[in-house]
């Protein structure tokens, strides 16, 4: 390899850095949830947000990293923010899909991309109309978009893409429930 290949090697892999998050994290907008027992700014949860600001790029809207701080069977979402360093949570948990006996039989799931503000979510959704009460929508695709006013930044339903399914024991397949 001459000078020049060298030098030219030695650019190229500077301009193919990654470059991450631009800020550390700072907090959490609303720690619990008022529809399921997660905690958003558990120690756990906390550490996992820092890291992700170190290691990862924005993978939602543009410049929101987006992490399920639950499990493969339980999706608890938050939006972390690599400009500001705040995490912004899904007040929601989405469980897998159940039959009609309420056995699950797939794992929920969730779509999203870099260049577009909704996230949509499949599964069953804990949920909460009213204080003190809760409920479950088995077997939904509900999808959300991330909204920001002039003070306020949240997670805000678009209802409209909701849709509910019921399983078809005879089929195996999931169909759209009619009423």
């Amino acid at each position: 390899m001459n000078k020049f290949s060298k030098f030219i090697f030695i650019i190229f892999s500077i301009s193919t850095t990654q470059i991450y998050a631009e800020t550390t994290f700072k907090k959490v907008s609303a720690c619990d949830s008022d529809y399921f027992q997660g905690n958003f700014c558990s120690k756990a949860n906390i550490a996992k947000y820092k890291q992700a600001l170190k290691t990862m790029k924005p993978n939602f809207n543009d410049k929101y990293i987006l992490l399920n701080t639950g499990t493969v069977n339980s999706l608890e979402m938050i939006a972390l923010d690599t400009q500001t360093g705040i995490g912004y949570p899904l007040n929601y948990q989405f469980t897998g899909w159940e039959d009609n006996q309420g056995k699950v039989l797939k794992k929920p799931s969730a779509t999203f991309s870099l260049t577009d503000s909704k996230l949509c979510l499949s599964g069953s959704q804990y949920d909460g109309d009213h204080p003190g009460t809760h409920e479950t929508y088995s077997n939904i695709k509900n999808c959300f978009k991330i909204k920001k006013d002039r003070t306020y930044t949240s997670f805000e339903s678009t209802n409209i893409d909701q849709i509910q399914y019921e399983y078809d024991q005879k089929t195996k397949t999931w169909k759209a429930f009619k009423n």
